[in-house]
């Protein structure tokens, strides 16, 4: 099949880490051309070693209408799997704001999507998203899926707890902090509730989101336990063979530390990134489960990466 026969399928993000998952399990299908819609194309490109001949990278920003509408002309379905930069913490001189990128750069998105003529969109939202919200981020994730609803066109929604894998940034810093410091902090009492997901799981439930399943649904998705952020650690000294004492660290100093963090250059931490820290994201896996055949892989096999060689 050639490469004009082969149905496209555009990620927005497809250079982060969910997106990259999801754009090489996209990759597997010879019969699915990969377009990653990203700021720098060559940077992106970079980031995937051996990259299959069925990818392609093009330069577009989901806060920029202007290029949307020609970056993903022709394709099928389109992913929205896009993240600023140090996310989840805003930049707000820098533009990198969930109001900016997860709403805004959904919406224009969407209009792109259906200039476009696409049949379907995915997003990529949270388990917290909820557009009542007193919280900002899962606020503005909750407003991106309306417009999606409302949009007029296929969609399927993906709400994930914590997606680890050997590229992200929770699990692996974790495992840094166990290799270099005396005791472990934990953010608020280590008893907010989550799901540790796989990422090449979400990625291939993307894919077969992709191909018609999960139609005008939301899922939420996450590993098959539910555990404390306490428990995950616990898990990660397990499997590294790395014991450290424990440190709770409690949610009110974390957020004084993210006032002051807010008000120096660099937009290192914030007082929202204290709210994912310490906000529950357990999921209800039974509508994924009734439309997705896929079998959720378990924290301690999906985490053995981690172990020592």
């Amino acid at each position: 099949m050639t490469q004009t026969e082969r149905r496209i399928v555009a990620v927005a993000g497809g250079s982060g880490f969910i997106g990259r998952a999801i754009v090489r399990r996209l990759a597997h299908d010879p019969d699915t051309a990969v377009r990653v819609l990203t700021r720098d194309p060559q940077r992106a490109r970079a980031r995937f070693s051996g990259a299959a001949p069925n990818v392609e990278f093009v330069a577009a920003d989901v806060t920029q209408g202007a290029r949307l509408a020609e970056a993903v002309a022709g394709a099928a379905a389109i992913v929205n799997a896009a993240q600023f930069d140090n996310y989840p913490i805003e930049n707000r001189a820098r533009g990198l704001t969930f109001e900016r990128v997860d709403y805004g750069g959904t919406v224009k998105l969407i209009a792109a999507a259906r200039a476009a003529g696409a049949e379907r969109f995915i997003y990529i939202s949270g388990a917290a998203a909820d557009e009542r919200s007193a919280i900002g981020a899962f606020r503005w994730k909750g407003r991106a899926e309306r417009a999606i609803r409302e949009a007029g066109i296929e969609f399927t929604i993906f709400r994930p707890s914590l997606a680890y894998g050997p590229e992200d940034r929770v699990v692996n810093m974790i495992a840094k902090a166990l290799r270099f410091a005396p005791a472990m902090p934990v953010p608020g009492d280590g008893q907010q509730r989550l799901q540790p997901l796989l990422v090449d799981d979400l990625a291939a439930c993307v894919a077969l989101a992709a191909g018609g399943r999960g139609r005008d649904g939301v899922y939420e998705i996450g590993g098959p336990e539910v555990m404390t952020f306490d428990a995950l650690v616990r898990l990660v000294m397990e499997i590294t063979r790395r014991r450290r004492p424990i440190i709770p660290i409690p949610e009110a100093a974390l957020r004084a530390a993210g006032r002051i963090a807010e008000m120096a250059p660099g937009a290192l931490f914030s007082r929202e990134a204290v709210d994912f820290l310490v906000a529950d994201n357990a999921c209800d896996l039974s509508a994924l489960r009734a439309e997705f055949p896929i079998a959720l892989t378990p924290a301690r096999e999906g985490l053995k990466y981690l172990a020592p060689a």
